[in-house]
């Protein structure tokens, strides 16, 4: 996600990590910004939602942890006894990874990492909303056919997002009807982030349900959506297992 995110987490890690310290401002393509601390990319295993622990919970062997930010999901996995790589975009984040303590990081893309053909990994995780990473319908085979080259015999990829359709938001809600209008999924995001003078380049990030998702994973060889925490369709984040069959 570039510079400005990468300085974001920068300032944050400066200032300790603690809440309050520095904030990520999300603009989307209609205009819309929000303001979320940037603490949540530091927090400690024991302040992690369910969803997340349930996503952790399912990640073992050897780990790429893609979109890493701060580092705390390797962190929490490194300490747990996993082998761990910390992939992301911005050469801030994986500085930040560093400085916390991650062992092994790659700053690029999963395509960029793919084709320096590292070992294989047993679990791909895209915590954090990550899982919107695959970015629409057109994109996600892409980069699951990314990680599949990087995978072993039954890896998984677990991930969380969110249903964007909880929200009573008149303004989400009038961003949902566009995308529709253009053909795109209701949940599909254009997002850029800002910082001070500093901004990055847009990028797609994917908000859907389980029963969205499923048609996106289906076409791709290998893939199959096999676990969704909670089962049923949630109103909030929902983390959502795929298996290498």
């Amino acid at each position: 996600m570039g510079v400005a995110f990468g300085e974001v987490l920068l300032a944050c890690d400066a200032g300790g990590g603690g809440s309050g310290v520095a904030f990520e401002l999300v603009e989307r393509s209609d205009g819309h910004l929000s303001a979320m601390d940037a603490a949540r990319y530091f927090a400690p295993l024991g302040d992690w939602s369910a969803t997340t622990r349930f996503a952790f919970d399912r990640a073992d062997g050897r780990v790429l942890d893609v979109g890493a930010g701060a580092g705390r999901v390797a962190l929490a996995l490194q300490d747990r006894g996993n082998e761990v790589v910390a992939l992301d975009l911005s050469t801030g984040a994986t500085t930040v990874c560093h400085r916390r303590g991650v062992r092994s990081t790659f700053t690029g893309t999963v395509f960029e990492y793919a084709g320096s053909a590292p070992e294989r990994f047993d679990t791909f995780v895209m915590l954090g909303n990550n899982l919107g990473l695959l970015g629409g319908p057109e994109q996600a085979p892409l980069v699951l056919d990314a990680l599949a080259s990087m995978a072993g015999p039954g890896a998984r990829i677990v991930g969380e997002t969110l249903n964007p359709y909880g929200t009573d938001n008149p303004d989400h809600l009038r961003y949902h009807e566009e995308n529709r209008r253009l053909g795109r999924l209701a949940g599909q995001l254009r997002l850029r982030i800002r910082h001070l003078q500093l901004v990055t380049p847009w990028w797609d990030y994917l908000l859907c349900t389980p029963e969205e998702l499923g048609p996106i994973v289906a076409p791709v060889h290998g893939w199959a959506l096999t676990d969704a925490f909670p089962s049923r369709t949630p109103t909030g984040q929902w983390t959502a297992v795929l298996t290498l069959r």
